[in-house]
């Protein structure tokens, strides 16, 4: 039984299940159907066999993989990546961390009745933990201190937004996979906070919306699930300032510096 040779590893709220689902419509792609092993980060002293097993349905695929979010904010999961998985590719994506973080408390509310009466500011307030999962500057450097820097694909969630084909196009070509290769999911928002079943319009619409995925017809449960989808109100710009100056408008401008690339756009209100 094989190992991966690549891992989606973050950030959480920022893609990485659309990356995961698009990748395992591809021929050359191998990724199991358990979503988020935790292998590297909750589930490490169950042994490495143990991980082997979730790929033992691989056969020849060119790319075998995961995608398990916590292992970017996770410090313990680099060193041990590094152990079992010295040639690993390394994926992540990132999304402006104030945005990601409003997600993860959407999500959160929209799948656990205890989180429904709980507001976003307390959210945080009692779990500061979910602010710094955005700390990707941080997190990236525990991976290129193990890792050569051309094994991590750095990717924005903002280009996913603006072009999702071309966005995949780069994986491919990073995986070594037949770039021609055109996913029908590509087009689809996956796992959006709106669509859990807490924050939909109609909750048995969500269950058959369910009901159609594990039948393997994503693409109509998709538009099941778009058309039912409540409507999120906007973070309170009070409230978004706050987390900008606080904790990540500094943040921020180090990870432009690492990546080379212009995120100004996430330090406006």
């Amino acid at each position: 039984m094989r190992l991966p040779t690549f891992l989606v590893i973050g950030a959480a709220r920022s893609g990485s299940t659309w990356i995961s689902k698009n990748l395992a419509r591809h021929p050359e792609v191998f990724i199991p159907k358990e979503k988020e092993l935790h292998f590297f980060d909750r589930r490490y002293e169950e042994g490495i066999e143990t991980y082997r097993a979730y790929f033992r349905a691989a056969t020849a695929e060119k790319a075998i993989g995961e995608a398990t979010p916590a292992y970017l904010h996770t410090a313990a999961a680099a060193p041990r990546i590094r152990a079992h998985l010295p040639d690993v590719k390394l994926i992540a994506c990132l999304r402006d961390p104030i945005d990601r973080l409003y997600s993860r408390y959407w999500n959160a509310r929209g799948r656990f009745e205890h989180n429904k009466d709980v507001s976003f500011e307390r959210k945080i307030e009692e779990k500061p933990e979910l602010i710094r999962e955005g700390y990707y500057a941080e997190h990236l450097a525990r991976f290129y201190e193990l890792f050569p820097r051309e094994r991590l694909l750095v990717l924005l969630y903002d280009d996913l937004i603006s072009d999702p084909r071309a966005f995949l196009k780069r994986i491919y070509r990073f995986l070594g996979v037949d770039e021609s290769f055109s996913s029908d999911l590509a087009d689809h928002k996956i796992n959006a906070g709106a669509s859990q079943k807490l924050t939909v319009k109609s909750r048995p619409v969500y269950w058959v919306g369910k009901a159609l995925h594990r039948l393997g017809r994503h693409r109509l449960a998709m538009h099941i699930e778009r058309a039912n989808a409540g409507r999120l109100p906007e973070l309170s710009p009070s409230t978004r300032s706050m987390l900008l100056e606080k904790y990540y408008r500094e943040r921020n401008e180090r990870l432009a510096a690492l990546l080379g690339v212009d995120l100004s756009h996430w330090n406006s209100v």
